[in-house]
């Protein structure tokens, strides 16, 4: 007698699948709620407790103006010093920076009453400055942000905050021993999408994460030789101060505005672009780090000598399961040389696990799952609001998540959580040990793809393994 095949309907096919899922999910969630009490309790190696919640040096009431001070009036120091004045409270007392224009520029945009020098340490010396925004090159996060920590000002530093993986150590002893506020300019984990995305994943409706994937891309410039302003040269610009730690070398204002691209000064697109998705995906996964990063790449088109940091690296790092949230991969890519994908990671990437996916907006989420979502399990988002609780339903396995339109962003987040901080003395987003913690993925990477080979990573206690 023949042997009859027996085909299951499609629908019964659907139905089995999401009974399947739901039965995953289920296992899922309960493995994490087995680890939820400990999720934040792993011990490190240097910091038993975050000191800054529970003393400052300096003392501000609820209601207090906080005096504020930037230290490198680039374009990324103007922008957060004009973000912390929009949360209010705030006022702009000094400015350091080593170009005679910046400080001109300072004093037009803030008053002409505004204490200016060249000099850092003479910021750091005043009594008046409550806090200090450190967004000067690379190399010069690490001791400054250290010495505004041991004068008794509170931080905003840019990220990365170390220069060296060797540097990291020393600067979260500094805020053990002071106690000040320290928050790293990583501003997109305070963001909405950032923090809805962080309540999806912890309540398992993605399932397991698995794979990560953030993708950065810029137009190419012409190929010619860098015009520096008109009055650049060594009587306008503190040329000796800006070297620093770095090797001296004669003066040479590309170096000085375009610092970025060189390894002196900065540390890469690792260090400049993939540190933004880094510090989201520690924010949202609970993660402390990969146990291993291997990059490659190369400059391929910036060859006239204008840069020796490459212009295209891709860079994957392994990170294991922590909570019983999922062991993933992340692939991270930089390309400065394409005009056409025009993709921004530390904007939009994308979470995969094994029971969906989320792309992660600043101000916007869209959730994909493999089954039938009960908009039950999305009211975790209530607790945020700014409209980003409430879904588009697309379908029943597709849902967006969208702020509400005037909402204030990121940024804004970000500065009012650092200022809240102070006032406050709360923990914030971005603390010290997060900072190194997010920084030192993205300076092995680089460190990767300069050694030719993968680099194995002990973030527990913040050491290469050999």
């Amino acid at each position: 007698m023949k042997e009859t095949k027996r085909v299951m309907s499609p629908l019964f096919t659907k139905q089995l699948n999401t009974q399947y899922n739901m039965q995953n999910r289920r296992l899922f969630i309960k493995k994490l709620a087995a680890t939820t009490l400990i999720a934040n309790s792993i011990p490190t190696i240097l910091l038993a407790e975050n000191k800054s919640t529970r003393q400052n040096k300096i003392h501000t009431s609820a209601n207090s103006m906080i005096n504020l001070a930037l230290i490198g009036k680039g374009k990324m120091g103007t922008s957060d010093t004009r973000m912390s004045l929009s949360v209010g409270g705030v006022k702009v007392v000094g400015v350091c920076d080593l170009y005679d224009k910046r400080l001109e520029d300072a004093r037009r945009e803030w008053g002409n009453d505004i204490f200016t020098t060249k000099n850092y340490k003479e910021i750091l010396s005043r009594k008046d400055i409550d806090a200090v925004i450190i967004a000067t090159p690379d190399h010069w996060h690490q001791s400054i942000a250290i010495e505004a920590m041991n004068a008794g000002k509170h931080i905003y530093c840019e990220k990365p905050v170390i220069h060296k993986l060797k540097e990291g150590e020393a600067l979260i002893k500094a805020q053990q021993k002071n106690g000040t506020i320290f928050q790293v300019g990583s501003q997109g984990m305070s963001s909405l999408g950032n923090r809805a995305a962080r309540l999806l994943v912890q309540a398992g409706i993605i399932g397991p994460v698995n794979f990560i994937d953030g993708q950065f891309t810029a137009s190419p410039a012409a190929l010619r030789p860098y015009t520096p302003p008109e009055d650049a040269s060594e009587q306008t610009i503190w040329w000796e101060q800006f070297l620093g730690n770095a090797p001296k070398r004669p003066f040479d204002p590309q170096r000085f505005f375009s610092w970025r691209s060189w390894r002196d000064y900065g540390t890469g697109v690792a260090g400049d672009l993939f540190v933004h998705v880094l510090a989201s995906i520690h924010y949202i996964m609970d993660a402390i780090g990969p146990e291993k990063v291997y990059t490659t790449g190369g400059i391929h088109h910036y060859t006239n000598g204008l840069r020796d940091t490459p212009d295209i690296m891709l860079g994957y790092f392994d990170y294991p399961d922590r909570n019983n949230r999922g062991a993933f991969t992340v692939q991270l890519g930089a390309n400065l040389v394409d005009g056409i994908s025009k993709k921004w990671g530390s904007t939009d990437f994308k979470i995969v696990g094994s029971l969906g996916s989320l792309d992660v907006e600043w101000n916007k989420v869209t959730l994909k799952t493999t089954y039938d979502l009960n908009l039950k399990d999305v009211e975790i988002l209530n607790q945020l609001g700014e409209g980003i609780n409430t879904p588009e339903v697309i379908s029943p396995r597709e849902y967006h998540f969208n702020a509400k339109k005037d909402y204030k962003g990121g940024h804004y987040d970000h500065h009012f959580n650092f200022l809240n901080g102070i006032r406050n003395n709360k923990p914030v987003a971005g603390d010290v040990l997060f900072a190194v913690r997010s920084a030192a993925p993205a300076l092995l990477s680089y460190e990767s793809y300069l050694k030719g080979e993968p680099l194995k990573w002990n973030a527990e206690k913040l050491q290469i393994k050999r």
